[in-house]
């Protein structure tokens, strides 16, 4: 149910006032533009809702704001209503290997790709973690190939400079210094976006397929009710639909808490899984047109919930195009069978050490 700008406008006056009055109660982790939870009440009447750690009532309501601990939050703003949602949200980065959950294949999106796709386990070099490669984009200025995935993925430290080795799978499932596939270029952590490229060593080539859900067709504009679909490195192939947009969220990392935009908020298909730990990078794809909507960030297990970035802004803050070649385009084949810029290119990038990365 795609929102026009005309039925927005109302929400998005109102969503300011809640942030402005209400995101940093310590309560309070996220503020979108969204459907009514549940699907209760008119699904064309759209409302601010207000995501907290714990919804309280009575007494204990009472209690907690007296010791300030969090607010009475309206019922409406300007007309607009708010809904009060639970959920605690955290990167979905993957620190430890849970069991395989029944019906996914991990291993095949944990191993060690040639070509890479979509939906692959890498990390920095850094950490024994493992992320999801969200897929392949190409630099706006130079026409290199790179590497989109989350800052958390990719980075994952505040002292962190480009040149930082990338590894394809990621140290937790078994990455070493042979399977550095990139190097860091940059990172939109500075405009309250949690996503990062690195550029293509041309070690092994990187194509334009999500493993499980296919090429990637186009840039798409992400929309309220919008069927999507994602290909992770821990869940595999999982569905979901759009229920929130223009959402800012609190989110920490490490000693760090930063406010990141544009977030967009992903509920479960009839009780289905969302995303896991591990997820973090992962495209979301329209799920009609396997248009790419979103860039996975972050999730919530009580209850089933996923939050990523409109993809669109990701890509504009990195000055990146998203690639939709297909592997039967002529012209692609080429320059994959060039390997990208070749060793040339990481010699180049671990150069431009005056370039921060923040």
């Amino acid at each position: 149910m795609p929102a026009d700008g005309s039925r927005l406008t109302g929400p998005r006056l109102a969503l300011r006032k809640v942030v402005r009055d209400y995101l940093f109660d310590p309560n309070v982790n996220c503020v979108d533009i969204g459907l009514p939870e549940d699907d209760r009440g008119d699904p064309q009447d759209l409302r601010v809702r207000v995501h907290v750690h714990r919804k309280l009532a009575g007494a204990v309501l009472e209690r907690a704001v007296a010791a300030g601990a969090t607010s009475v939050l309206p019922e409406e703003v300007d007309g607009v209503p708010v809904d009060v949602l639970e959920g605690t949200y955290r990167p979905h980065l993957l620190g430890w290997r849970p069991p395989a959950p029944p019906g996914v294949a991990v291993g095949q999106w944990s191993e060690r790709m040639t070509p890479m796709r979509g939906g692959a386990s890498i990390s920095d070099e850094r950490h024994a973690v493992a992320g999801t490669l969200g897929g392949k984009v190409i630099d706006r200025a130079t026409g290199a190939e790179m590497i989109l995935s989350n800052w958390h993925v990719l980075v994952g430290d505040w002292s962190v400079r480009p040149g930082q080795r990338i590894y394809q799978p990621g140290r937790l499932d078994g990455g070493v210094p042979s399977d550095t596939v990139a190097v860091l270029e940059r990172d939109a952590m500075s405009v309250g976006l949690d996503g990062a490229v690195a550029t293509l060593t041309g070690s092994r080539r990187l194509v334009n397929d999500q493993l499980g859900l296919g090429t990637v067709r186009d840039l798409g504009q992400v929309a309220l009710g919008m069927r999507v679909a994602k290909s992770g490195r821990t869940s595999g192939v999982t569905h979901g639909r759009v229920t929130g947009v223009e959402g800012i969220a609190r989110m920490r990392y490490g000693y760090l808490e930063r406010i990141i935009r544009k977030v967009v908020t992903i509920d479960p298909v009839e009780g289905g899984e969302v995303s896991r730990p591990g997820d973090s990078g992962a495209l979301w794809l329209d799920a009609e047109t396997n248009s790419a909507v979103a860039l996975h960030f972050a999730g919530s297990d009580v209850p089933e919930r996923g939050l990523g970035m409109d993809v669109s802004a990701v890509l504009a803050a990195l000055d990146v195009r998203l690639d939709t070649a297909s592997e039967t385009d002529p012209a692609a084949m080429a320059v994959s069978a060039r390997g990208g810029r070749g060793e040339g290119l990481e010699r180049r990038v671990r150069r431009q050490t005056s370039i921060r990365v923040r």
